[in-house]
């Protein structure tokens, strides 16, 4: 599971991080990047002419292309490495789209105490030990509204949006959630948003231990909040 992320370096910065082109407006940073918010992508788009994988910005929060509406899109913002061949919503989109959703880390939640009607939680945020980027496997597609109007020009508005793939969570992890992302060592990350119409599922495996490092807050503050480090504790607990 991945709820929360954050995202706090510039999309010129991540794409000359990557050596590709940026292909979008900078966004300011976010600290508590939250689904259905706007998100930097990497992505070798197949309608792009010389195949080179390109920043843009996308929907985090797949909406399929058949879809009649963009409602539940926040229920896809995780898809299952395990099934992905099997759910209509992302086994045609192995072939073309896929793609990275580069981030310093992401949230998690581990239940402390299950005892009321309400579970205790604490948050925690887990980044590389290396400080680098973090470089998650994702997949990602265009949807357009059925009920929208054509353009003067004969075009018609086009979101595009994008989901995190998951794995199971490695040793140093399960002990706060049963799912991670999968992470992607920026070797690999190449392969796995290349042209190539046979993904490399191969790489959708949980990261080594010793790659993650984790740290516990008391505090993850409400989704509208986007510019605390989201580390300043206080007396009450509060998650949201």
């Amino acid at each position: 599971m991945c709820g929360r992320f954050k995202s706090i370096a510039s999309g010129a910065d991540f794409a000359k991080s990557y050596g590709v082109n940026f292909l979008a407006e900078e966004m300011p940073s976010n600290f508590n990047v939250a689904p259905t918010a706007e998100v930097f992508v990497l992505s070798s788009e197949p309608n792009f002419e010389d195949g080179r994988a390109r920043l843009s910005v996308m929907r985090w929060g797949l909406v399929p292309s058949w879809s009649k509406d963009k409602t539940k899109s926040s229920g896809l913002i995780n898809a299952r490495c395990e099934t992905l061949h099997e759910k209509p919503s992302f086994k045609n989109l192995l072939s073309k789209h896929r793609c990275v959703i580069p981030m310093q880390g992401f949230y998690e939640w581990s239940v402390i105490n299950n005892q009321g009607a309400k579970p205790s939680k604490q948050a925690h945020y887990i980044s590389r030990t290396d400080g680098e980027t973090m470089t998650v496997a994702g997949l990602w597609t265009n949807w357009i509204d059925p009920q929208s109007k054509t353009d003067s020009d004969g075009s018609r508005p086009v979101l595009s949006t994008c989901t995190i793939i998951t794995t199971e969570a490695n040793e140093k992890l399960k002990g706060i959630h049963h799912r991670m992302p999968v992470i992607l060592e920026r070797s690999v990350v190449g392969r796995w948003v290349s042209g190539e119409t046979v993904a490399p599922i191969e790489l959708l495996i949980p990261a080594p231990n010793e790659v993650l490092q984790h740290e516990t807050t008391t505090r993850l503050q409400r989704t509208s909040n986007v510019h605390s480090s989201q580390f300043i504790d206080d007396q009450t607990g509060r998650l949201f």
